[in-house]
């Protein structure tokens, strides 16, 4: 019973995809930042955009330094943040594909739907010293769209 239960959770951790589509939160626990992988950092930064969530972001949005609300004034922080959540408005999101970039980031594309419009953009996300992984930039650009609508 126990070799079953091994090879289970082997076999979940080996299961891999190249298209994550899920809208799952990332949960955080106490002081913690960042997140465990890439992807989660993207997952959890956009269940965190969408829910209006101005903490979650600023638990997941950093640099290779760690979390953004350790190294900004709150209020540029939280004004930043806002401007974010405003193009980061979204119904679902796929994310389609990573890379390596030089100095240690991933570059991720996602795909992001709100109502009958679907815009693709760039996510740089980064592992800082603490092994936490942070969205260090996104592209807004491709998603003002989105902040126009209303609702």
């Amino acid at each position: 019973m126990k070799k079953l239960i091994t090879s289970l959770v082997l076999l979940a951790a080996c299961h891999s995809t190249s298209t994550v589509t899920t809208n799952s939160p990332v949960v955080l626990h106490g002081n913690q930042t960042g997140a465990a992988d890439a992807n989660s950092a993207i997952r959890g930064f956009l269940t965190a955009a969408k829910a209006t969530d101005l903490q979650a972001m600023g638990a997941l949005w950093g640099s290779a330094q760690g979390p953004a609300r350790d190294m900004l004034p709150r209020e540029e922080l939280e004004k930043r943040e806002l401007v974010m959540m405003c193009h980061l408005k979204h119904d679902r999101y796929d994310i389609l594909g990573d890379a390596p970039n030089p100095g240690g980031t991933r570059a991720v594309i996602v795909s992001l739907t709100l109502g009958d419009l679907t815009k693709s953009t760039n996510f740089q996300v980064v592992r800082a010293s603490d092994s936490r992984w942070y969205v260090q930039d996104v592209d807004l650009k491709p998603l003002q769209e989105f902040c126009a609508r209303r609702g």
